[in-house]
């Protein structure tokens, strides 16, 4: 995937989004949905009928070749759902009557329309608006695939923050479609696939163990995967934020207040840390390395996998209700001060054919480290 051509793509989008706000004035259609619509666990015809002149008030704006316009009706038709109090009722009634206006804003050639759409597909997050979003990921347009996989992210938002629209198993479906992406060609679409994951395991709702448990299983598994293909005599940087982005998603779901992977989830999650860290690790012994002073970047991805490493294993623990009294370890520290020896010790004692994660969660002997200096 082309970034200069995505943020190309992106930015006039952005910009219009501004403008839109010094349109709204101007327009003409001033509708809106009561609140207490929005809220209401039961919609009727009443309330059916205002949620259609809505829609046919600002949806055709969302077609005009005026990116303003196109802003200003996409900002009036996601108002409704902004609030702290938005009904599954309201939101499926909200859906039946607007994605069809998305579908067919999804078949025209308008690139601005298309992003729009998948914008409010994603705040939608309904069964059928999440049926956008899966088909838009084939769609032939890198952008169009690329803005679609955050929009996924936004919909696990939207299901985390209120009542979910969506069921679990549509989630699955998302989740395994998002797990497939990390292997994309495209380092830019691989990441975004990363942070959406991250946000399906932040759906803290009853019921989605399954879909959290799958995302957490996909980004150990395939973003490990994608990390042990890398090249590491030179660090391509496109690829490094994929790594880093994947461990930071894991940690969190680790260290979260609420809902965490399984055993089996979080073994994944162990094996992306000690293949992250393996990656400089190869760097030093193929002697890689730059001078201390210059290792910033090696230092900070060493310090995302020990510390991944470190509280996905308090979590097993805890998991087993075992104690775990192990000190974090400081190989970031001991790489950022030059002392290699120390550094190599340690790093074999962890992830070599031999180490504490081969041993204590039987990863291959080489999964990491395949010969050791």
């Amino acid at each position: 995937m082309n970034r200069a051509r995505i943020c190309a793509t992106l930015r006039p989008l952005a910009g219009a989004a501004v403008l839109g706000l010094g349109c709204i004035s101007a327009h003409a259609q001033t509708s809106t949905i009561d609140p207490g619509v929005v809220a209401s666990d039961s919609i009727g015809s009443r309330e059916r009928d205002a949620i259609a002149r809505h829609v046919s008030d600002w949806a055709p704006g969302l077609s005009s070749d005026d990116m303003g316009r196109v802003a200003t009706s996409r900002q009036r038709l996601s108002r409704p759902l902004s609030g702290s109090s938005v009904a599954v009722t309201f939101r499926q009634a909200y859906a039946d009557a607007l994605v069809p206006e998305l579908e067919a804003l999804l078949a025209s050639d308008n690139i601005g329309s298309r992003l729009a759409a998948l914008r409010l597909a994603g705040e939608l997050a309904t069964e059928s608006s999440a049926g956008l979003l899966l088909n838009a990921l084939t769609d032939s347009d890198e952008a169009v695939r690329y803005f679609a996989i955050g929009r996924m992210e936004s919909a696990f938002a939207q299901a985390a923050a209120h009542p979910p629209a969506l069921s679990p198993e549509t989630t699955l479906d998302m989740v395994h479609k998002l797990g497939e992406l990390i292997g994309s060609p495209s380092p830019l679409e691989a990441d975004a696939a990363v942070r959406a994951l991250g946000g399906a395991m932040r759906i803290d709702q009853s019921g989605f163990d399954a879909p959290r448990n799958e995302a957490a299983v996909l980004l150990g598994n395939r973003a490990g995967a994608r990390v042990r293909a890398m090249r590491t005599s030179e660090i391509d940087e496109s690829e490094l934020i994929v790594a880093l982005d994947a461990c930071s998603a894991a940690r969190s779901s680790v260290t979260a207040s609420g809902w965490k992977p399984d055993a089996g989830a979080t073994r994944e999650l162990i094996g992306l840390g000690g293949d992250v860290l393996a990656i400089v690790f190869e760097r030093f012994v193929n002697q890689d390395l730059p001078e201390p002073a210059d290792r910033a970047i090696d230092v900070q991805t060493v310090r995302a996998a020990e510390n991944l490493i470190h509280f996905a294993r308090r979590h097993d623990a805890s998991l087993r209700r075992a104690n775990d009294a192990r000190s974090p370890t400081r190989l970031g520290d001991l790489l950022e001060s030059g002392d290699d020896r120390a550094f190599r010790t340690q790093a074999l004692e962890l992830i070599g054919r031999d180490g504490e994660l081969v041993r204590a969660y039987r990863f291959e002997p080489g999964r990491f480290i395949e010969r050791e200096p």
